[in-house]
């Protein structure tokens, strides 16, 4: 089908001051098999701006390519939203600066779409890579329908690079909630959902760099905050489950913080946020797995971790 006759792909890139990661970003973008493409790509005000490292590129294979510089820093949330807004494509893609599509994923996704008018968004697998390039882990994922319920618990969609969502669905949704420093793809994926049925594509499509510098989900502080917004707003959703659920949902928020905390060897701060969640929801064993090791502090976790590598050896 020519590619004037294909509906439009808006692809948002929000960036800030990594050009070499923004230039492989862009580069999958041109290496795509669906060729109706509008690129957006929004510089959070960089030191280094971002319009020469696209300028410098061989574009014109897309349908339309502009850079939306803001004149001050406004963080990953509002330059997707500032895309979103300029964006005259009927289908919505999103490509965080430092991940990479592999060339089948918009034209995929397309095809579900266009087939599927009951699904909202579609997402696919991920490939998680090393700042070597190297291949960590193939995430396949397998929810389909409505999500409600299950993204109030956990995030089973993944990042905004694996997703693409139906423009009139995101004018009836609203963008993402720009107060939340993280989380802001579940946050949006929950309101997505509660309108429309989502579909998994199981391929990896995307890789994703898990050790890139800047990566918003390292920052504890953020997902406190994070954690807080993220209870207020949905509490009262949850609660239309039933009781039971609404406590499932507070302690999977309360878990999803105390776990980072623990990562990053904050164990008094994680203590009463992991206690929070084994009482609220006792049934999960994950939430006492990392409660154990911080009331011993972090001799006790690094002896727990080690006990259990040299029970993966020995196996």
């Amino acid at each position: 089908m020519p590619a004037a006759s294909r509906p439009l792909v808006s692809v948002v890139i929000p960036t800030y001051n990594r050009p070499a990661y923004l230039r492989s970003a862009v580069r999958s973008v041109l290496d795509q098999t669906y060729d109706a493409v509008e690129l957006l790509v929004v510089d959070d005000c960089s030191p280094t701006p971002a319009k020469p490292v696209v300028d410098e590129m061989e574009t014109e294979s897309l349908a339309h390519v502009r850079v939306i510089r803001h004149e001050e820093n406004r963080g990953g949330s509002a330059a997707r939203t500032t895309g979103i807004r300029a964006a005259a494509g009927e289908y919505l893609a999103f490509l965080d600066d430092d991940d990479e599509w592999l060339p089948t994923k918009l034209e995929k996704q397309v095809a579900v779409l266009e087939e599927r008018p009951d699904v909202g968004f579609v997402y696919t697998g991920t490939q998680i890579v090393g700042d070597d390039g190297e291949r960590l882990e193939t995430v396949t994922p397998d929810a389909n329908g409505n999500l409600t319920k299950t993204l109030l618990c956990y995030n089973v969609v993944g990042t905004f690079s694996q997703v693409m969502v139906r423009r009139d669905l995101v004018e009836e949704v609203g963008t993402p909630d720009n107060r939340f420093p993280c989380w802001q793809d579940l946050e949006w994926y929950v309101r997505l959902s509660r309108h429309c049925s989502a579909a998994a594509i199981r391929e990896p499509l995307i890789r994703y760099q898990v050790e890139s510098p800047g990566r918003i989900t390292d920052d504890v502080d953020d997902a406190v905050v994070a954690h807080r917004l993220f209870v207020e707003k949905f509490d009262p959703l949850a609660r239309e489950y039933g009781r039971l659920f609404g406590r499932k949902m507070r302690a999977w928020a309360a878990f999803r913080v105390g776990r980072l905390l623990v990562m990053h060897g904050e164990f008094d701060r994680a203590r009463p946020l992991l206690a929070s969640a084994v009482r609220l929801y006792p049934f999960e064993p994950s939430f006492t797995k990392f409660l154990l090791p911080t009331l011993g502090g972090q001799r006790a976790y690094h002896l727990i971790r080690a006990a259990k590598r040299r029970v993966g050896d020995a196996a």
